[in-house]
């Protein structure tokens, strides 16, 4: 019983973990943004050049991201008062992930470290197999239909409609395409089986040790 609570307990605070570095990394990944301009024709969805979006999604990822700037003023695109509402809900979203992640990312490295001493990683293996198979059908789903679980996702996040953009009121929706937010998804993704299968690799190699 107490092997089982400690395994609850260390698997939940390393997959917390590994959650909130996976947004982080996902949010910060600006590279995928830029290769998108061209891949999904963006110049002329917009009327903009490359230079030119790059620079406002920088500013959007900017504002998401640090506390000291305290509205979003993007360059090239004006935006109505429910877009910079929905901006603001985001930032409180990711301001609070950054926040969980500072927390659990040490916390769960040192837990971690802890199990590896004790050769007990292999404790993690049975909540990283449910948590991938689990992974798995999301991404199935995804495939399927995006748009349903773009629109539950928001749904469960968020209490209003100020998601949904005019492109005619709020026209940088118009560089954030469907398929960009669906790459952004399957970014996480890799993003966060990468960092259970370090730990599941670990978890093998401790059962080796047994």
């Amino acid at each position: 019983m107490k092997l089982l609570g400690k395994q609850t307990i260390y698997g939940i605070v390393i997959v917390l973990a590994c959650l909130a570095l996976a947004i982080f990394l996902t949010v910060n990944s600006v590279w995928l943004f830029d290769i998108n301009i061209h891949a999904l024709k963006l110049t002329k969805a917009t009327g903009l050049t490359p230079t030119q979006m790059h620079q406002d999604y920088v500013r959007i990822v900017a504002y998401l991201q640090l506390p000291w700037i305290p509205s979003l003023k993007l360059h090239f695109f004006f935006s109505s008062a429910k877009g910079l509402q929905h901006f603001h809900d985001v930032k409180g979203l990711i301001m609070f992930n950054n926040i969980v992640g500072l927390i659990l990312v040490p916390v769960g490295g040192y837990l971690l470290h802890q199990l590896n001493k004790k050769s007990l990683t292999w404790l993690l293996i049975t909540p990283i197999k449910v948590i991938t198979t689990v992974s798995l059908v999301i991404i199935a789903l995804m495939f399927v239909n995006f748009e349903q679980i773009f629109i539950a996702f928001h749904e469960v996040l968020f209490r209003n409609q100020d998601w949904i953009f005019d492109p005619n009121t709020d026209p940088v929706i118009n560089m954030l395409p469907d398929t960009f937010f669906m790459e952004c998804f399957l970014l996480f993704f890799v993003f966060f089986f990468g960092a259970l299968g370090i730990i599941y690799w670990k978890g093998r190699q401790s059962l080796h040790k047994l």
